[in-house]
């Protein structure tokens, strides 16, 4: 047996050991702090474990693997693939920290390193020269948003005495007062991460020219950042204005619309994922800034079945690269008359992108529509507009990608690896009957 075949099998077989191991270990954890949406178990004084954070911590271990598991154009000796592997962990193991930080000074030190393996990520595995300017605009739209965030973060820490959370949680209540300037400050590094509409140019060009591990992690992880690190500055600074959280509720909702037209504008598909992806976490913005409990936790289920679903569309859209030579919607087309196995992963994570039932997708959809038009019913035009606009995007992929006149760059001898199809069946399999443990979300 030869070195690819090999690696398929042990591939295979370990994600299946450490996916079962990882499920293990999140009940276990879940079932320690029971399934409150605000409970928080401090650990120690710089260790904090809830909800959000053990469920993001375990997507971080999943896409981590799964980024790896999916790179075979990497998965190769010869092209530095330790320090390959090595670069993804590290982007993990800082996920890991922000997700698990119980001081502000932290939390957000981790929030911004994790920016470092990223960058390192891109400029040393990217496709084209144009990604020193992609990893360029990326540091420069985080790093710019993030510093009012530091300096407020000082001011809290001068007047509480302390920069845990929980003696923050208590002592820091009203601080920001009544000024929707300050609280801008105070979220905009956060809104710059997820990304939300008009703070969002860094992205789909980060997308495009970073390699398949980056755009998965991007994807699956760091985008949850922004709506982890949302959760925590309103745990621990309290609920801004009603005219605040309603202009950013305007602003995420007619946003996602705009990326949502944008997608069927487009003809790479890089970046027709990418829009996709703000269009998804603006419904995840609104359900949060609801401050409703059902919204707070369908905007959480919204963020964990992106972060599963947009990682493996975009590992779909690299081997369809692979097997064409073009990520072009007008070029790769046909590919179900000669690889129907990739066309059906096609099929499977397009539905789940447009939130078909019974799937995590739908019912936090459906959960995010009741409370966002409970909040207010201007929302009613971009919730109805974005829900008929990802049907058209996503039926758009598909059937620009599988149907229509057979591609003559088709090479349909490239087969789909083994670690691809584990990755892909156990995502579907999350994603499908995770309706059957939604207490875990939404009680």
């Amino acid at each position: 047996m030869d070195f690819k075949y090999m690696s398929n099998l042990l591939g295979a077989g370990s994600m299946f050991l450490v996916i079962s191991l990882l499920v293990v270990l999140n009940i276990f954890s879940l079932s320690r702090f029971g399934h409150s949406v605000e409970g928080m178990s401090m650990l120690s004084s710089w260790w904090a474990e809830d909800l959000i954070g053990v469920s993001l911590i375990s997507l971080t271990i999943f896409i981590c693997i799964t980024s790896l598991s999916c790179s075979d154009s990497d998965f190769m000796m010869d092209k530095d693939w330790f320090k390959f592997s090595l670069t993804v962990m590290f982007v993990g193991f800082m996920c890991t920290a922000v997700f698990s930080s119980g001081k502000v000074l932290l939390f957000y030190f981790f929030f911004e390193s994790s920016l470092l393996p990223t960058m390192v990520l891109i400029l040393g595995w990217g496709y084209q020269p144009e990604r020193l300017q992609a990893g360029l605009q990326m540091v420069v739209y985080t790093v710019c948003g993030s510093l009012p965030l530091l300096v407020l973060i000082i001011f809290m820490l001068n007047s509480c005495g302390s920069d845990s959370m929980m003696i923050m949680f208590f002592l820091n209540e009203g601080l920001m007062g009544d000024y929707n300037l300050l609280w801008l400050f105070l979220f905009l590094g956060m809104l710059v991460k997820i990304p939300v509409f008009s703070v969002h140019g860094w992205l789909p060009k980060a997308h495009v020219e970073a390699p398949l591990s980056g755009s998965m992690l991007l994807a699956g992880i760091l985008l949850k950042l922004g709506i982890f690190g949302v959760c925590r500055v309103l745990f621990f600074s309290g609920s801004p204005m009603y005219e605040f959280s309603f202009g950013v509720m305007v602003l995420s909702m007619w946003g996602g619309v705009i990326c949502s037209f944008l997608c069927l504008c487009f003809f790479d598909l890089k970046s027709i994922i990418a829009y996709s992806s703000i269009s998804h976490m603006a419904l995840s913005v609104a359900g949060i800034f609801s401050y409703n409990t059902l919204g707070w936790m369908s905007g959480l289920c919204m963020a964990l079945a992106h972060g599963l679903c947009s990682p493996c569309m975009f590992s779909l859209a690299n081997y369809t690269y692979m097997c064409t030579g073009s990520r072009s919607i007008l070029l790769c087309k046909g590919v179900l008359k000669v690889m129907p196995a990739l066309s059906s992963m096609w099929f499977l994570f397009c539905g789940l992108n447009l939130g078909c039932p019974p799937s995590a997708n739908f019912f936090s959809e459906c959960f995010l529509f009741c409370c966002i038009m409970g909040y207010s019913w201007v929302m009613i035009m971009p919730l109805f507009l974005m829900c008929f606009l990802a049907a058209g995007y996503s039926l758009f992929i598909y059937s620009s990608v599988n149907h229509g006149y057979q591609s003559a760059m088709l090479r349909p001898h490239l087969g789909l690896s083994a670690r691809f199809l584990v990755s892909m069946v156990i995502s579907v399999f999350i994603l499908f009957f995770i309706f059957m443990n939604l207490d875990l979300m939404f009680l």
